[in-house]
């Protein structure tokens, strides 16, 4: 213990010192240590301290650049957890998760899919400052890129698959099912997903297959499994129907494009019971042959399924079975459109000749390289390519233009056409999944990592879905049946840019948080998606 005494010296000073006791242990006993820090000023009584004194103190005294201020209040953007929060609770989404995750992982899953929902950062490991800075369900404590990394690693395919059973619970019998396949490329050559293969984006890569599933009425992706990246739509069918058997979903309305047609396929698909509308291929006999047999009746006024300004759909149905089940073939002629396919057809038919002139072949046109087209080579000559102009007229004239519906699920062509032309809304999320991947690249080393990058992903994409179905479908003038949809004022990430500035500000003591009054796009936005 410390205390300041007083000596007075024979010069008629008194000196102040510190005196400090403390325990020696080696003499057993209490010692005293003496400290001179100046003298009393004889005047005021005060201490005058000494230059060693002085500087002892400065140095023990902080420095301002060391001094940490105390924070009296923190501001957090709170505008894209509303949404987001609002969004995932109405899908039921936490619900389908804990089917497969414990709570904490749940909360990590949903704050890294609000960040790829909300951001246009897509970096995953680079979410721990945006959870920093806004509501979500790891704002107190944000992941770091180490324990990203290590959660991207421990999920699995099972608790996935989890998931899926409970998630794909809400999908109805009699909804339509977009399924389909896109492809990601990719750099990577050690992911034994990663192959050769038809590549969509007509690349130069290796790349890994994606199968989707979305719903064609709520228009929310439902399902996604990782395919090697050689594998063929036709082929990839039979596994994804057991996957779905397995997640039981007995029933199911499948609506698939040419792809997936085969008749080995038909046949299954028969068999197990399932419905489905695939267009058939227009090179088959089968097509032709109906085409042949209709195309003198099918431009008849009553057989006109969609007649508006813009252009007249005509279409007749032949009725058969399969597998002791009904089957029906819808064949369609589209006035306007038989005019612009006959011009594409056209430029084909120029792009084959190419072709076959610089001997840059497409495997893909094998099959029409010999039906168009004879090919001479001669020594002397060189190469001389021989148009059809047979064979070139009558596929034109006779078949450009037309094409073929089968179904199990519609027996009226007008209702499958419909049905079939709402493909264009769900076949966008294959756009916005591949822009979630990393620019279409999948640049990942380890199996399990590139599933729970897709995964992490696919949750992203099924609340930035709903997001926007519900700007598309909610006029901004309800009573009016002319009335624009909020799509066009509003896209998904203008809707979130316009949150972000939507704080709170909350204060250390017993002040009530604060927050801004909100600007007509934020009302706007909260309005559409009912937010208090």
């Amino acid at each position: 213990m410390s205390s300041i005494v007083f000596q007075h010296h024979k010069n008629g000073t008194d000196y102040a010192y510190v005196s400090t006791s403390y325990w020696d242990k080696d003499k057993k006993t209490n010692r005293t240590k003496m400290v001179c820090i100046g003298k009393r000023n004889p005047h005021t009584g005060e201490i005058i301290y000494n230059k060693r004194w002085r500087d002892l103190q400065a140095e023990k005294e902080p420095k301002p650049e060391d001094i940490v201020p105390v924070p009296i209040c923190s501001t957090t953007s709170i505008g894209p957890g509303l949404l987001l929060e609002t969004v995932t609770t109405s899908l039921g989404l936490r619900r389908s998760l804990l089917k497969g995750f414990d709570d904490i992982t749940v909360d990590q899953l949903l704050s890294l899919a609000w960040f790829l929902a909300a951001s246009s950062e897509q970096r995953a490991y680079l979410a721990e400052g945006w959870m920093e800075s806004h509501v979500c369900p790891l704002h107190e404590h944000p992941l770091t890129s180490p324990r990203i990394s290590e959660l991207l690693q421990t999920l699995t395919r099972d608790q996935i698959l989890s998931f899926f059973s409970s998630w794909m619970r809400r999908i109805t019998d009699r909804e339509y099912l977009c399924f389909d396949i896109t492809s990601i490329s990719s750099m990577v050559h050690d992911n034994p997903y990663i192959e050769w293969g038809y590549n969509r984006d007509t690349e130069k890569l290796p790349q890994i297959n994606i199968a989707l599933l979305a719903g064609m009425e709520s228009e929310i992706p439902s399902y996604y499994e990782i395919l090697p990246g050689s594998l063929h739509d036709v082929k990839s069918l039979p596994s994804f129907l057991d996957m779905m058997k397995k997640l039981g979903m007995k029933k199911i309305n499948l609506m698939m494009d040419k792809g997936f047609y085969s008749q080995k396929n038909l046949d299954l698909m028969a068999e197990r019971d399932i419905r489905f509308t695939i267009p058939v291929k227009k090179n088959t006999k089968r097509v032709k042959a109906l085409i042949d047999k209709y195309r003198d009746t099918l431009e008849l006024p009553e057989h006109i399924v969609i007649d508006d300004e813009d252009h007249t759909v005509y279409g007749i149905t032949f009725r058969t079975k399969l597998k002791n089940r009904k089957i029906y073939y819808h064949v369609y002629m589209d006035t306007a459109k038989r005019i612009d396919h006959v011009r594409k057809f056209n430029r084909y038919i120029v792009k084959l000749s190419k072709e076959l002139e610089s001997k840059e072949l497409v495997a893909a046109h094998t099959e029409d390289y010999a039906a168009f087209f004879t090919v001479k080579d001669t020594p002397k000559r060189g190469r001389k390519v021989l148009w059809n102009q047979e064979a070139i007229r009558h596929e034109r004239d006779n078949y450009v233009g037309y094409w073929v519906l089968v179904t199990t699920a519609e027996a009226d062509a007008g209702v499958a056409h419909v049905q079939y032309s709402k493909r264009d809304h769900v076949e966008k999320q294959f756009d916005s999944l591949k822009n979630l991947l990393e620019g279409n690249r999948l640049r990942v080393q380890k199996p399990v990592s590139a599933e729970a990058i897709v995964f992490l992903r696919f949750l992203a994409l099924i609340i930035t879905e709903r997001i926007r179905t519900i700007l598309r479908t909610t006029p901004i003038k309800p009573n009016d049946p002319n009335s624009k949809f909020w799509i066009s004022r509003y896209s998904v990430p203008e809707v979130f840019n316009r949150l972000e500035s939507f704080t709170e500000v909350r204060f250390l003591h017993t002040y009530k948080p604060v927050r801004p009054t909100p600007t007509k796009a934020q009302s706007e936005i909260f309005s559409i998606f009912g937010l208090q």
